[in-house]
């Protein structure tokens, strides 16, 4: 019986060990930015490092966790709403507009200037998120520019940008939204999706590092120019997250998360949905501990079997976030100048 005890005990904890957290609470830490900026954009490379972007031409940095940011927008820009940013370190980020014709704009020395990486005067250019797979190789879509999205890549850190041309056709009213640089997901592996809203809520989906494309349906709500899907997240090649709704109704939850273990070739809906419209999603692992988390201007969800199920987490509202890597925590940034520092607990 000694033996036996034991032996269940220790079966106990071993199980215990591997069985990942579930997060009771999230806690929301607003930080002081000095701004009234609207935040779409943000990219955290470390737990101290941290690059945000908005309205207003605004690009800020921390170094020290968000305690302190410097204010490094871009000269000239003002008029201009960088709702797509990646950073790389402290030093090197770029830029993406819905202005033009400077669109994209590069810095490798933490703000103190930037380059023009992209300018183009093509008509109806809106870009909505870039994406980096790995330090060369990034993706940048914009709505759709003669019936097909206008989808630039790079190999080179963003230095240089060319047009990607095998691309499906949009149908008409489908566009991206640019509501919390998440519209793009891009593997190290070559993998891409973007995905689509408005009157068709698609994915499209890349396993040559976006050179070519081709597109599936979701049964994500669609039909309306504020709804569909806003953020697609890929945990590896396979399993991956659509989260979305009705913007200006965003207590309507009907077929407003997916899931796909195909790597985005089928997709099906949740089966317990988050509580509203969502306008992100994104991984957060720190060890054996990992749970999707989405989030929108109504509040948080989070689910611990790949987007099946949704659980509510609290009713604070930002339009988007990042996870630190390696940590279960994260940043949130919304209107307002609001950036959040968010610890799940």
């Amino acid at each position: 019986m000694k033996f036996l005890l034991t032996s269940a005990f220790i079966l106990l904890l071993f199980s215990c060990t591997l069985t990942p957290k579930k997060p009771a609470a999230v806690v929301f830490s607003e930080l002081n930015t000095n701004t009234e900026a609207s935040f779409r954009g943000l990219h955290v490379v470390d737990e101290n490092t941290v690059w945000a972007s908005g309205s207003g031409g605004t690009v800020l940095v921390s170094t020290d966790s968000g305690n302190s940011w410097e204010d490094v927008s871009v000269p000239g820009a003002e008029q201009n709403d960088f709702r797509s940013i990646h950073s790389w370190d402290e030093n090197t980020a770029t830029v993406f507009g819905v202005a033009g014709p400077d669109f994209g704009y590069k810095t490798i020395d933490g703000g103190a200037t930037w380059n023009v990486v992209f300018s183009d005067t093509t008509s109806g250019l809106f870009f909505n998120s870039v994406k980096f797979a790995d330090a060369q190789n990034g993706l940048v879509v914009s709505d759709p520019v003669d019936g097909k999205f206008f989808v630039l890549r790079t190999e080179d850190a963003g230095n240089t940008w060319e047009q990607v041309t095998d691309l499906p056709e949009v149908v008409a009213g489908e566009a991206n939204f640019a509501a919390s640089n998440t519209c793009i997901e891009y593997l190290p592996t070559g993998k891409a999706w973007i995905a689509s809203g408005g009157k068709a809520a698609r994915v499209f989906y890349s396993d040559d590092f976006g050179k070519s494309w081709k597109v599936t349906k979701t049964p994500m709500v669609r039909g309306l120019a504020s709804s569909g899907i806003f953020s697609v997240a890929f945990t590896n090649d396979k399993e991956g997250i659509i989260v979305g709704g009705i913007y200006d109704q965003p207590e309507l939850n009907t077929n407003i998360a997916s899931y796909t273990f195909d790597g985005g070739i089928t997709w099906q809906p949740a089966v317990a949905m988050p509580k509203e419209y969502r306008s992100c999603v994104q991984e957060v692992e720190a060890g054996n501990d990992s749970f999707v988390f989405a989030i929108g201007k109504t509040g948080c969800d989070i689910s611990t079997d790949g987007g099946i199920n949704w659980n509510f987490l609290s009713d604070d509202g930002y339009y988007t976030f990042r996870a630190i890597p390696g940590k279960l925590a994260g940043f949130a940034a919304g209107s307002g100048g609001r950036i959040s520092k968010v610890e799940f607990k």
